[in-house]
């Protein structure tokens, strides 16, 4: 498969399938309060299971990946997904809502854990690899931008039957897009042999490439979890204008469709001339420690706001991308058990991430503290970072990463 038709199919499935999430998640949380008789701790234990199920569930089905095509065991991925999300509309009974999360979650985790092991399997040169998830990174901002104004126009009142109809519909054209640009032959490497047990495992914790990549994304992704959890909050108590606080929560999305592609060329450039992806990984955590650490230095209210989102914008261009080339590296364990290790950072930091900035945030705030919130969180993601981005070093590039 050409390098064209990979980017092709998955940047459209990529589009297709984000638009389907983005569309939901603005309203999810509303959908199950109101289908809980108004519970925010039923509605937020929910999202809690839906988040880790999209994190790690894929972990249950790892050793029976390999066994079918990319193209049926990612579409049908997409088809759980769209199904779960669309179970939605024909109940609101705890239980059956509750395993329609779990579903759409698991579909979304094999999902993400085979698109990580295809390009990796695929492209052998950092570069190429780099620009692919730049393309995906620019299809889900785009539908996180759009996705809102959908569930604006198709979740009325208490009806949910016009939204998840079309999430589901747009899970089935992700479905069809892999299915019609993937070819049948092409399998994922299989996860049996000696470097998958555990204990090799742990020992690949040790590994010079491993245990960097994982710091980094777990505290990157704690980072990152501020923006729509404390950030989020800090914006809703200080920002009155109504279509100002739009502007900067839905900030990040429009500016990494913008410049995005910039920014991929500039890490191509680095990448080709041996930079390690996990200096780049290290720079993109500075650069959110320092978007946290604007917040609290003083500035006005909308103009710290405004310059902590474009900083945190250019954060997450790095982070993105460079998350899945670092763990690409990864040699001593299959492609699929490298990209487990992946998803599991990104959830852990994330999850952690979002409890702290919507518990300890929130304290802080009403007791005159946000400010020291702000300060500490950044200095500490500044200085995990930085040490980190000392030990990083630039390797030589292979030969075939110059084309």
């Amino acid at each position: 498969m050409s390098d064209t038709t990979l980017r092709r199919t998955l940047g459209v499935n990529y589009l297709c399938c984000q638009f389907g999430k983005f569309s939901l998640m603005p309203v999810l949380a509303v959908m199950l309060a109101r289908g809980s008789e108004g519970s925010t701790s039923a509605a937020g234990f929910r999202m809690f299971a839906f988040l880790m199920c999209v994190g790690l569930s894929s972990l249950l089905v790892s050793r029976w990946l390999p066994r079918l095509p990319y193209a049926v065991t990612m579409a049908a991925g997409m088809v759980c997904s769209g199904a779960g999300f669309g179970a939605l509309a024909f109940t609101d009974r705890p239980v059956p809502v509750l395993f329609a999360l779990c579903l759409a979650g698991f579909g979304n985790s094999v999902h993400g854990v085979l698109v990580r092991v295809l390009v990796a399997e695929s492209l052998a040169a950092e570069a190429a690899r780099n620009s692919v998830y730049g393309i995906l990174q620019i299809a889900t901002n785009a539908a996180a931008a759009l996705g809102p104004f959908i569930a604006g126009v198709l979740y009325v009142g208490s009806d949910n039957r016009s939204l998840l109809a079309f999430v589901g519909s747009a899970y089935l054209a992700a479905a069809v897009s892999l299915l019609v640009g993937l070819p049948f032959g092409l399998r994922p490497p299989s996860t049996v042999r000696r470097t998958d047990g555990a204990r090799t495992r742990l020992r690949t914790l040790r590994d010079p490439e491993c245990l960097p990549a994982i710091v980094l994304t777990t505290v990157g992704a704690f980072a990152y979890g501020q923006f729509y959890s404390a950030f989020a909050l800090f914006v809703a108590l200080t920002v009155e204008p109504a279509m100002l606080r739009a502007v900067l929560l839905g900030g990040p999305p429009i500016l990494i469709v913008l410049f995005q592609s910039g920014v991929t060329a500039l890490t191509n450039r680095r990448l080709r001339a041996g930079t390690a992806p996990q200096a780049l990984l290290a720079l993109s955590v500075i650069a959110f420690g320092v978007g946290i650490a604007l917040l609290g230095v003083g500035l006005p209210v909308v103009t710290g706001a405004a310059v902590a989102v474009a900083v945190f914008a250019f954060a997450e261009m790095l982070f993105g991308p460079m998350v899945s080339v670092a763990f690409n590296r990864l040699t001593n364990v299959s492609p699929i058990t490298s990209s487990n290790f992946q998803g599991v950072s990104l959830t852990t930091g994330e999850a952690l991430g979002s409890l702290s900035g919507g518990a300890v945030f929130l304290a802080c705030h009403h007791h005159g503290a946000g400010d020291w919130y702000w300060l500490a969180l950044g200095a500490a993601t500044l200085a995990g970072a930085g040490l980190h981005f000392a030990r990083s070093r630039a390797t030589p590039v292979r030969p075939e990463e110059r084309h």
